[in-house]
């Protein structure tokens, strides 16, 4: 037997009577919550809207910049690098903030966070409408503008989903609570993104859009303060269960929560690195294609900037609904790993009739897809990597993680594709378009070989967080017992049969990395192929600025 064997037992086998009366007293902590009534569903309600409210704000002024790319342009003199520059510094500054604030939102909360990132929304915004204003045009400024902004935006989603991993389990609310805030922000960035050019010409200038969504940010920044304050009188006032603590294992004591542990990034099993390498692909492709998304539709159309925003910000409308009924079919039938394949298929699709088509009706159409990839995509993610990782009480920090690696990828993509826009004598972006196909084709790959594994012997041997975040919640305990006996060859023979092992244990267990030398190789790997992209990203990002400094010198 060895030594990594009996490790990894002792992480989901009671060791002694001392630590079982640990963790009862954990969950049952504190002794007087049994005298509390219980939080009522109005509140309930109320904590889920004024959350949601959080990053409206947010939402409305990073969807601003993208429809007003041609406006802005003009107005600064800049070039297609040096605009891929302004839009990527707030993506470069989250490399490495979003893992610092994801250790930071997992030991204060996300009540207290949420007030001080929307803080930091508040003030970048305004600082970058103050760079527009009265015929300033500052380009250095507006992006310190996005640079403050997005350390606050950064990781603001993140902590929004801290509050909900708190009142909300997976099956039980979860899902439902992030297709709320998902469409809450799909609203938010479809009004800003469909009245930006209206206003910027019926008022007669871009800084009226840039103002409007600094005033919105203020009244998100108002919402996250209701947040912190409600919190606190619910956990006063009402027994509120923390669905994170409910569930702590035996030794989660051995790890304090939000400080730096290594121990915490490496335990994280191989289908969480998995699920990031696939929204490696599939989110740095989205938000690369929403970045200059009206500059398309504007050349595909021939049209000007009001029909171009109003058509690019088309494929918001389908999110608004879909998402939040998506998130009640996952609470309800789980299939989160389909999902994600269904999305990368749909990205394929609108990427390989923008590439291959140029009449109106297949433009219309690759929207359409689009706009069903963007519907299914953002919440199962967050939702998958709750119902993957083994301790819920570190979900901040696996988000923070995947999300850092997101960031780097989708600098090196933005900058990549305004470069090859430069290089074209007509300014096209057809390039692009040809790197979005072949990400959307990596994507679908990956969550391809994914789904695959939840319904292979092997897959679930060796993968079996995948095939539990495919199954009915109602239908867990009984799959965790189906794949423990497929795993049985871990359980020691020192006395402890499977009689002695919760179901809840059993199930940690199976989220657990496997405690095999090819498994610690291959999570190191990609522990390692993670930094690389940001590391990549920080140098492409210099290129970027180079590239843009040469093209303004030259005057191309």
């Amino acid at each position: 037997m060895s030594t990594a064997s009996i490790r990894f037992i002792s992480t989901v086998a009671p060791t002694d009577v001392e630590s079982k009366d640990e963790r009862q007293s954990s969950i049952s902590a504190p002794s007087y919550s049994s005298v509390k009534p219980k939080l009522p569903l109005r509140w309930q309600a109320a904590m889920i809207a004024l959350t949601c409210m959080c990053t409206f704000g947010h939402h409305w002024s990073s969807g601003l910049f993208t429809t007003l790319k041609t406006t802005i342009e003009h107005e600064l003199k800049i070039n297609n690098s040096e605009f891929a520059t302004l839009v990527s510094v707030a993506n470069l500054v989250n490399t490495f903030l979003c893992i610092a604030l994801g250790f930071v939102i997992d030991k204060f909360g996300g009540p207290l966070l949420s007030a001080i990132l929307a803080a930091f929304c508040l003030a970048g915004s305004a600082v970058e409408a103050g760079a527009t204003t009265n015929g300033f045009n500052s380009y250095h400024v507006l992006i310190v503008g996005k640079i403050i902004a997005a350390i606050g935006g950064g990781s603001l989603d993140n902590a929004q989903h801290k509050i909900f991993t708190t009142y909300f389990a997976p099956g039980n609310g979860f899902a439902l609570s992030i297709g709320f805030i998902w469409s809450m922000a799909t609203v938010a960035q479809y009004i800003g993104q469909s009245t930006a050019n209206v206003m910027s010409q019926n008022l007669g200038s871009y800084s009226w859009p840039l103002w409007i969504g600094a005033i919105i940010g203020l009244f998100s920044f108002l919402c996250a303060i209701c947040v912190f304050v409600l919190d606190k009188y619910l956990r006063s006032h009402y027994e509120v269960v923390d669905c994170c603590k409910q569930f702590d294992q035996p030794n989660a004591g051995s790890v304090k929560v939000g400080t730096f542990h290594w121990s915490v990034v490496r335990q994280m099993p191989f289908t969480f690195w998995l699920v990031i390498l696939f929204a490696t692909f599939q989110n740095a492709g989205v938000a690369s294609f929403v970045s200059v998304s009206t500059q398309l539709a504007q050349q595909r159309l021939e049209k000007g900037a009001v029909v171009g925003g109003w058509v690019s910000s088309f494929y918001l409308l389908l999110p608004i609904a879909l998402t939040p009924l998506e998130c009640v079919f996952i609470d309800a039938y789980g299939r989160r790993v389909t999902i994600l394949f269904l999305s990368g298929c749909m990205f394929l699709t609108s990427m390989i009739l923008l590439r291959f088509s140029e009449t109106v009706p297949t433009f219309i159409c690759a929207y359409v897809f689009y706009a069903l990839a963007q519907s299914i995509t953002s919440a199962p993610q967050v939702e998958i990597v709750r119902s993957i990782i083994p301790d819920p009480n570190y979900y901040a920090t696996a988000f923070a993680i995947k999300k850092s690696i997101i960031q780097g990828s989708v600098v090196i993509i933005v900058i990549a594709t305004g470069k090859l826009q430069d290089l074209s004598p007509t300014d096209s972006l057809e390039g692009a378009v040809t790197i979005w196909l072949v990400y959307a084709f990596v994507s679908v790959l990956i969550s391809g070989a994914l789904l695959g594994a939840c319904y292979t012997s092997l897959g679930q041997r060796y993968l079996p967080a995948a095939r539990l975040s495919q199954v009915r919640p109602k239908h867990l305990e009984r799959e965790v017992e189906r794949l423990w006996e497929l795993r049985r060859h871990t359980v020691t023979e020192e006395g402890k049969s499977d009689e002695s092992v919760m179901p809840r244990q059993k199930e940690v267990a199976l989220k657990s990395p496997v405690p095999t030398s090819v498994s610690l190789y291959a999570r190191w790997i990609a522990i390692g192929a993670g930094f690389a992209i940001i590391l990549i990203a920080w140098v492409i990002f210099g290129f970027g600025i180079e590239w843009g400094d040469h093209a303004s010198a030259t005057g191309e």
